[in-house]
């Protein structure tokens, strides 16, 4: 079972240097607020084109433009661009999103110095190494298998000599997990970019500047009556006359709770 896996794989990276695609399918768990004790969780796909194009995004975003390519209307669609990242031979672009408005920014490729120990393990099926990370404030470590000889990972991660199965920060604000691998799937997108309206091309410290807007006036959009929002008390009635100041305090709070990014030196600084 296991030289057939090898096989199997060892054709894999022969035809993903022939522009066959192949899909990577991990677990993230992970937590926006550092001080909670239960982790979010996420399905990601990994969609790798070549050896320099790939696409890292969430299951749920995958479902909702496969439903929307396919014509079909009236269904709710996703704009969980969250933790969402396409990269091309020279560049990185990530995506954020703020209530219906989502930001991409284009970065150069990072230069990641990977420490590769003698530590090995298996995990699952694969014959797994370790190696670790020092990265914009995050201490990490990954998990890779040479039985899948692509240099490929989840999110930024890549770079190694074979396949990242599982990776984590110190603190486990971040872990992913390989779950599955894919070789024919559906593709709804024509490139490795994403095709939406909504998508706004900015600059990092535009970015930061939005979050500090959004958070200085949390409802703004919703006051001027440009999104739609609803309120209820602790029984299910709906609030008619809205405390505006006291929803947004409450608001500022829980968005400098939710400060924790992958690139934990993004944080944000919040006014006090």
């Amino acid at each position: 079972m296991k030289t057939l896996t090898n096989i199997v794989f060892l054709v894999f990276a022969i035809q993903l240097g022939k522009a066959q695609k192949i899909r990577i399918t991990y677990q993230l768990k992970y937590k926006t607020d550092s001080l909670q004790t239960v982790n979010k969780e996420n399905s990601m796909l990994l969609d790798i084109y070549d050896l320099n194009v790939s696409r890292f995004y969430s299951e749920k975003l995958y479902k909702s433009d496969s439903i929307r390519k396919n014509g079909v209307s009236g269904q709710y669609y996703s704009l969980d661009f969250n933790y969402a990242v396409t990269r091309n031979k020279n560049y990185l672009k990530k995506y954020y999103r703020i209530l219906t408005d989502v930001y991409e920014i284009t970065e150069e490729i990072p230069t990641l110095e990977w420490k590769i120990s003698l530590d090995k393990k298996k995990i699952g099926d694969y014959e797994c190494q370790s190696a670790t990370l020092k990265y914009k404030n995050r201490q990490w470590t990954a998990w890779f298998t040479q039985d899948i000889p692509i240099p490929e990972g989840p999110s930024f991660f890549k770079g190694l000599p074979g396949l990242i199965v599982w990776v984590y920060d110190d603190k486990r604000n971040y872990d992913f997990f390989l779950k599955k691998l894919t070789k024919d799937f559906y593709d709804p997108y024509q490139s490795v970019d994403f095709k939406s309206e909504n998508i706004v091309k900015i600059n990092k410290d535009q970015l930061n500047q939005i979050y500090i807007n959004y958070y200085l006036d949390p409802y703004k959009e919703a006051k001027m009556g440009n999104i739609k929002m609803s309120f209820v008390d602790e029984k299910g009635n709906e609030i008619k006359n809205i405390n505006w100041n006291e929803l947004s305090k409450n608001k500022q709070q829980e968005i400098k709770r939710n400060n924790n990014p992958i690139e934990l030196s993004n944080v944000i600084k919040y006014p006090n």
